[in-house]
């Protein structure tokens, strides 16, 4: 396993429910650089916090760095210790807007990027921003689509990895299979780039 910054200069477009779920799922260590963020509350067996102030991310392996939307040095550090940076958005005009300045700030340090659409309703729109985010990188960039889940978000408020509640059996579970298949398949997408 690898580290792996999420980030987005844009708020609310799922950093921290790709973050909870790769932590609850997989066993990755959270790192949360975000003053607004719940990720170190809600898993403090899991997720180191760290201060604002702090000019510092502790060196860790296989961990999440979980970045709030600002830049500073702190974010620097993370992409540097990281094998890979996921951004991710949800494909409406106002969020690929402000995830250029992401992607403009991270192509800056040569590691690859996964760019994910969150909350996704219409494939066309990935498909929009597709060609805004090619634009940018002046190459290809790979995207990987979460569909618009009430599952996802009831893990998050129960404190609990999809795949878990998937795999509790009965009627609920069915409710989750589908989600959880999704985690599933971006962790596996995560491994193509950090091994």
């Amino acid at each position: 396993m690898a580290n792996i910054t999420i980030c987005n200069f844009k708020g609310g477009v799922g950093k921290s429910l790709i973050a909870h779920q790769l932590i609850t799922s997989f066993g990755y260590k959270g790192v949360e650089i975000d003053p607004y963020g719940s990720l170190a509350q809600r898993l403090p067996q899991h997720v180191e916090k760290i201060d604002i102030d702090a000019k510092v991310v502790p060196e860790v392996d296989n961990a999440i760095f979980d970045f709030g939307g600002f830049d500073d040095i702190k974010l620097d550090l993370a992409i540097q210790r990281s094998n890979l940076v996921i951004i991710p958005f949800i494909p409406t005009l106002e969020s690929v807007q402000g995830t250029v300045d992401t992607l403009n700030k991270v192509k800056l340090f040569d590691k690859p990027i996964l760019m994910v659409a969150n909350m996704v309703q219409k494939p066309a729109d990935v498909e929009d921003a597709r060609f805004v985010f090619t634009d940018v990188l002046q190459s290809d960039v790979e995207i990987f689509s979460i569909p618009l889940s009430i599952a996802l978000q009831t893990a998050i408020n129960e404190n609990r990895s999809i795949i878990e509640l998937a795999n509790q059996g009965g009627i609920r579970a069915y409710a989750y299979k589908k989600a959880s298949k999704i985690i599933d398949e971006l962790n596996s997408l995560i491994h193509l780039y950090t091994v």
